[in-house]
């Protein structure tokens, strides 16, 4: 009887241990039940459900009122509530191309005041400063960094380049002069079927934060590297060699999904990637540039009651614990580079071959230049290459082209200084 008795107390407390490791393997985060209360959050992030499911596994007394609403809407219905004072979520989210817009007003808070710059300590620089309003002061954080690289197939790559590793591709196609010297040749070989590169957008993609910004301290400046970049540009699309496939559209993917178009110059929150097809054969190799291209930033509203749970929140997404989670699940470049070291020098991505992506992105990501962005960066940028284009197929000079450029831009922002502009 006894030793029956014995048997069943070992079972069950083999049961509690097999169940306390199932339960552990469930929720990767030590449960905090301390915290309590509710807070409204505003995005137009697809993937905040996810965000706000891995945070109440750590707060599972917290409830988060998560509202979605369209990538268009999204920016005026911000607008509309801070100039009414009426409706005003909590926290809210802002995207890179207009992030500047909300952060330089007093209706967020400064999180350096609550502590949050702390938990940056193994950020990017770069990703930091992204989150900083005009002055300097820390308004908004990230939880994940959108580095741009060459993604590519890697048979198709075997087959014209003769390598699927990413750091071989890389040293192949290290210069626009290597681009197109290569692009002629597959052309060639292809007998015009197949394309190195896509279009001249993803040049200015490439190389868009190497060059000094078009603006900086509200006075407009084009360097050289600028004017140096519209003849490269002119090159490649006289040569022939650029598919003219424009960026995120439908036949840009297909041609790339099908490996007719090699590279497609993209951030690391890629979705034009058909998986169900390739799966396993994806790779991303750093470009001979650093750049990015996006990124979301979290705000807290000044006149909120719930200011020191939504830092809780904040605070949670920082960590390399929840960064882990979001990497694993959604292939989302961390902004902590402690993940790279928690995951390891072994670490691989089943989706890109096997390929360990934190050490290629983490190549981008430290070589990305220390350039503070501010409300002009990326839109003057985005003017410049649609301007670009245009121009070159229009067989405009670059002074015509700078001319329609600068048409446009002091139109779209007045309050700029172009004294400065030769």
């Amino acid at each position: 009887m006894k030793r029956t008795l014995s048997l069943i107390l070992a079972l069950a407390l083999a049961y509690s241990c097999l169940f306390a490791l199932a339960e552990d393997k469930s929720n990767p985060y030590e449960v905090d039940e301390s915290v309590t209360g509710t807070f409204t959050w505003w995005t137009f992030f697809d993937q905040a459900p996810f965000i706000k499911e891995q945070f109440e596994l750590k707060y599972p007394n917290v409830t988060i009122d998560l509202q979605v609403f369209g990538g268009d809407e999204y920016q005026t219905k911000i607008m509309n509530v801070l100039s009414s004072g009426q409706g005003i979520p909590d926290m809210m989210d802002l995207e890179e191309g207009y992030v500047y817009k909300f952060l330089n007003s007093d209706a967020f808070v400064n999180l350096e005041e609550l502590g949050l710059e702390d938990a940056l300590g193994s950020y990017y620089d770069w990703a930091i400063a992204m989150g900083r309003d005009g002055n300097g002061v820390l308004k908004g954080i990230c939880d994940n960094v959108s580095p741009v690289a060459f993604w590519y197939l890697r048979d198709a790559m075997e087959q014209w380049l003769g390598t699927s590793d990413d750091a071989e591709i890389s040293a192949i196609l290290s210069s626009w002069d290597a681009i197109m010297e290569k692009g002629q040749e597959i052309l060639d070989a292809s007998d015009g079927t197949v394309y190195l590169w896509p279009n001249l957008a993803e040049m200015v993609k490439v190389e868009g934060y190497s060059l000094t910004p078009l603006a900086r301290g509200g006075v407009v400046e084009i360097e050289q590297g600028w004017y140096d970049l519209l003849d490269t540009m002119r090159e490649f699309y006289e040569s022939g060699i650029v598919a003219d496939l424009g960026s995120w559209g439908g036949e840009w993917a297909s041609a790339w999904n099908a490996g007719t178009l090699l590279i497609r110059t993209m951030p690391s929150w890629d979705f034009f990637t058909d998986w169900s097809k390739n799966t396993g054969n994806v790779g991303v190799a750093a470009p001979f540039k650093a750049s990015y291209e996006g990124g979301t930033y979290r705000a807290i509203y000044t006149g909120s009651e719930k200011i020191d749970l939504c830092a809780t929140f904040i605070e949670f997404i920082t960590t390399t614990e929840y960064q882990i989670q979001n990497l694993e699940t959604n292939n989302q470049m961390p902004a902590n580079k402690n993940v790279k070291d928690a995951l390891g020098e072994d670490y691989t991505n089943a989706n890109f071959g096997g390929q360990n992506i934190l050490a290629t992105y983490d190549v981008v990501c430290s070589t990305i230049a220390d350039i503070t962005p501010d409300e002009y960066t990326r839109g003057l940028q985005n003017k410049f290459s649609k301007y670009a284009q245009a121009g070159i197929k229009e067989g405009k000079t670059n002074e015509e082209i700078i001319a329609d450029f600068l048409a446009d831009i002091q139109d779209t922002y007045p309050e700029l200084d172009y004294s400065q502009v030769k």
